[in-house]
């Protein structure tokens, strides 16, 4: 895959981009386990082969409310810092090259975003580009491992064997 190589994501209308490199699979959404006391944006997780899944939302992020998954959902698996995550998008449309020179840095058009790294002008589409390492921070990061660690002992906890 090339450098510049991003798959391109829909939700609620708004077209997003991941850099390919970091995507792992889609996959058709399935039901999302809730994870209590879990940070926005992190929306609960998914069973993937064996590995619990935190599964991330981007609607609140566009002003609009979380929904629950439906049918037609998908999910795109990658990483965020080194932690493997499901972002649910509405469909996930194509893989396509996006050069330097038709993105303008996020900070350039919307100072303090910060789950954006840039806009691009594709066409007549406008491409919001995720930084995948910035959709939680530090404090969300720990209060998701100590979520997701409380999660895994009430698994454990609850077998009635």
């Amino acid at each position: 895959m090339a450098e510049h190589d991003y798959v391109i994501f829909e939700v609620d209308f708004c077209k997003f981009a991941v850099s390919s490199a970091l995507v792992d699979k889609v996959e058709q959404a399935v039901l999302i386990s809730p994870v209590p006391d879990a940070p926005y944006p992190v929306l609960g997780v998914v069973n993937d082969g064996g590995t619990v899944i935190p599964v991330v939302g981007v609607r609140r992020k566009i002003g609009n409310e979380e929904r629950d998954v439906i049918v037609s959902d998908r999910f795109l698996f990658t990483k965020f810092n080194e932690r493997r995550i499901a972002i649910l998008a509405d469909e996930v449309n194509d893989v396509i090259e996006i050069l330097p020179e038709v993105s303008q840095s996020a900070d350039e058009i919307w100072p303090g975003v910060f789950y954006l790294k840039s806009f691009a002008g594709i066409g007549a589409d406008i491409i919001l580009v995720q930084d995948l390492g910035s959709i939680l921070n530090s404090e969300q990061e720990q209060s998701l491992a100590e979520a997701l660690e409380r999660f895994a002992t009430q698994g454990e906890g609850s077998s009635d064997a």
